[in-house]
């Protein structure tokens, strides 16, 4: 039997909300972010959870020895690139659980909806084996589009 644990269906309201939602992030947000690409981003120094607590202390005491380090660290700079790393920190972890949870959804969707389709096309082929009349056509029709299971060379990660 076919499983049915997710669906989703939104009212024209909450679609229309949803867009409106994405389209102020996309008009308001997505310009004054910078988008590298893979080599740039190997360039850069990785931060993790453990160095938010190093890069606080840094400024605080960047600030507090201004005149010793103005030469080498430009304190203001730093301050903004501070904050905003703040601002983008707070942004990425309310976003990553929406994100998270449409990954998640569309993943279970998708196995829902590829199992029933897998199920579709073993009926059909069984029906076309029993002479039933128009399901050879339909069987050859979802054969051309069945997904072929890829060698290991042709994987690419």
């Amino acid at each position: 039997m076919q499983e049915n644990n997710f669906e989703l269906v939104l009212t024209d309201e909450e679609q229309t909300a949803i867009d409106d939602a994405i389209g102020v992030l996309e008009s308001t947000l997505l310009p004054k972010l910078i988008v590298l690409d893979k080599s740039e981003k190997s360039d850069l120094l990785r931060m993790g959870d453990k160095s938010v607590a190093f890069v606080d202390k840094s400024l605080e005491v960047a600030k507090l020895d201004a005149p010793l380090l103005s030469a080498f660290v430009n304190v203001a700079a730093m301050s903004k690139d501070v904050d905003a790393l703040s601002t983008l920190r707070t942004y990425a972890f309310q976003l990553d659980k929406i994100v998270g949870a449409i990954n998640d959804s569309k993943a279970l969707a998708g196995h829902e909806a590829y199992n029933a389709s897998l199920m579709v096309y073993s009926l059909m082929k069984n029906a076309a084996s029993m002479g039933h009349p128009g399901a050879k056509e339909k069987v050859n029709e979802l054969k051309k589009r069945f997904p072929r299971t890829r060698s290991k060379t042709s994987i690419v990660e």
